[in-house]
């Protein structure tokens, strides 16, 4: 990752150098854990990033990592079978990320959101085949 200036990111956006260390090593801990399947822990990393935007007042970046977090929770629960779990996650994340066009510090959200299709198709069928590979959703900021 170009850890000056991470693409894809809406101009509108607080800028990468605009997060503190701490911050921008818990974003990135929380994408590596993600692509590696780890969701929870992935939750983990970005739910104390996103506490640590809350005092700033970013409503969009704080939307957009909660959204990510969802993210991750949707796909943890798809892990686990949870139709409810899954459908929730997909309602609240789209609502969240609803400000974000393109992406966030070099995470591709648009992406994301198209690749949560087929788990949410999935979930919401009458019979799940719960048959889908969690990790081929990735986010992948060294690319």
């Amino acid at each position: 990752m170009n850890r000056d200036k991470p693409k894809p990111h809406d101009s509108q956006l607080m800028a990468w150098n605009e997060l503190d260390e701490t911050q921008k090593n818990l974003f990135i801990e929380g994408c590596g854990l993600f692509d590696e399947g780890e969701f929870w822990h992935a939750h983990e990393s970005w739910e104390d990033l996103w506490k640590s935007l809350k005092p700033l007042e970013k409503k969009v970046e704080t939307d957009a990592v909660q959204g990510i977090i969802q993210i991750a929770a949707l796909l943890y629960n798809y892990e686990r079978k949870k139709i409810r779990g899954v459908v929730n996650m997909a309602s609240k994340l789209l609502i969240r990320l609803s400000g974000i066009e393109h992406g966030i510090w070099g995470v591709d959200v648009a992406a994301l959101r198209v690749s949560l299709i087929p788990f949410i198709r999935d979930a919401s069928e009458n019979s799940p085949k719960w048959n889908l590979e969690t990790t081929s959703v990735r986010i992948d900021l060294e690319e």
